[in-house]
């Protein structure tokens, strides 16, 4: 584990970049809200999860971390030299390296819960295949 001492001289500078980086998060968020509400109520309503639109919010995910990763790391390089900056570079690329794994990891999710839902609930129809034509779930 590096030792935290090494990082005091970042203070005030590395609050200032997160504070930024968080901010712009936060909207990002929020647009990205809508999407996630509409994959929740097809989980809800339909007891599914479409593989489009998770891998949509996951892109969308990926990318604004990164962005704010590189946003922070880049604000945190400007006002560092030596070993500081040399271990500001390392975790940035590790954290790179962990969304990566985490994000590539999770695409795996929509199969694993719509078997599992298949499973509890039986196997989706298309409102072709229902009786009565309804949207949703049957079961």
């Amino acid at each position: 584990m590096p030792d935290a001492g090494r990082f005091s001289e970042l203070g005030e500078q590395g609050s200032q970049a997160v504070m930024e980086a968080a901010a712009v998060l936060e909207r990002e968020l929020s647009a990205g809200l809508a999407e996630a509400r509409t994959a929740g109520d097809r989980l809800t309503g339909e007891h599914r999860v479409d593989q489009e639109e998770f891998d949509q919010l996951v892109r969308r995910v990926s990318e604004n971390t990164h962005q704010l990763i590189d946003a922070v790391s880049s604000r945190l390089l400007g006002n560092t030299s030596g070993d500081a900056a040399e271990q500001t570079q390392r975790l940035a690329t590790n954290a790179h390296d962990v969304i990566d794994l985490l994000l590539n990891l999770s695409s795996l999710a929509p199969a694993f819960a719509n078997r599992s839902m298949d499973s509890t609930f039986g196997p989706r129809q298309s409102p072709a295949e229902r009786p009565d034509g309804a949207e949703g779930q049957q079961g």
